[in-house]
């Protein structure tokens, strides 16, 4: 039950304020399940994909802000490197012990985390965006889609920030660009996952409470009076994971 819990509270408040459904997710399934590093990788990752399965779908609904060729770049970069991540996140996980694993990969996000955070608290006003082409967002969706991948959630507060600075991009714009990078990159991690597991889904019991609450929490953030209460909560939500990180990383150290 604590699984759908944390599901659907996640996804709701990252799909509604597009903090990421697992943003938060992520370090908590590291502070309270009690499974091993790639149980954990496999919960957040089929969290992640469901949430932003469900964002597309009422997405179609509304005009794209980005040129069709864009996206497409976006998609393939995202889906190569989401499967790339986990072919380096699966030989990581083999040569560290779990603790140790559980320390980097929180350090890691902790770092991953911090550098939006930092961005939009003040220095977006500071720096002026390179305002570079858009081509360029090939190889930034590689780039995004492998720390996606290797971490196991969205990368949306990254991607926001990163399509911000980069290329001077409207806010509908950089949340399509978060959306699609984060729906094919873990869509290429799941693949590449079963594939190599041959289809044997470790934790599946707790799967399927987790991913109903994903479920149930993203259309309820699809609410349009839910959206408008929660769409402030970005940056506490971020924060909280920030803490959650570093407790994490405490607990790992101790």
């Amino acid at each position: 039950m604590i699984y759908l819990l944390l599901g659907g509270v996640c996804a709701c408040l990252g799909t509604a304020n597009t903090s990421g459904a697992t943003t938060l997710l992520r370090p908590l399934l590291d502070a309270v399940a009690p499974l091993e590093p790639s149980g954990i990788a496999l919960l957040s990752t089929a969290g992640a994909l469901c949430a932003a399965l469900v964002s597309a779908f009422f997405a179609l609904s509304r005009p794209l802000p980005l040129h069709q060729d864009e996206l497409l770049f976006l998609a393939i970069g995202a889906l190569a490197g989401g499967a790339l991540g986990d072919l380096v996140s699966a030989r990581f996980l083999i040569m560290l012990t779990p603790g140790s694993a559980k320390l980097l990969q929180n350090a890691l996000l902790f770092t991953v985390l911090a550098l939006p955070v930092v961005y939009f608290s003040g220095l977006s006003r500071t720096v002026s965006p390179l305002s570079i082409t858009r081509m360029a967002s090939l190889p930034a969706a590689v780039l995004l889609g492998i720390a996606a991948s290797f971490l196991s959630f969205g990368a949306v507060p990254l991607t926001l920030m990163i399509y911000d600075y980069l290329f001077g991009a409207a806010r509908d714009e950089s949340a399509a660009a978060a959306l699609t990078i984060s729906l094919c990159a873990m869509a290429g991690k799941l693949i590449v996952m079963l594939i190599r597991l041959r289809l044997n889904l470790p934790n599946a019991d707790t799967l399927i409470w987790l991913l109903p609450g994903v479920l149930l929490g993203s259309l309820a953030a699809m609410i349009p009076g839910m959206q408008r209460e929660l769409q402030r909560t970005g940056p506490a939500a971020l924060r909280l994971a920030l803490y959650t990180a570093l407790i994490n990383m405490a607990a790992a150290l101790a």
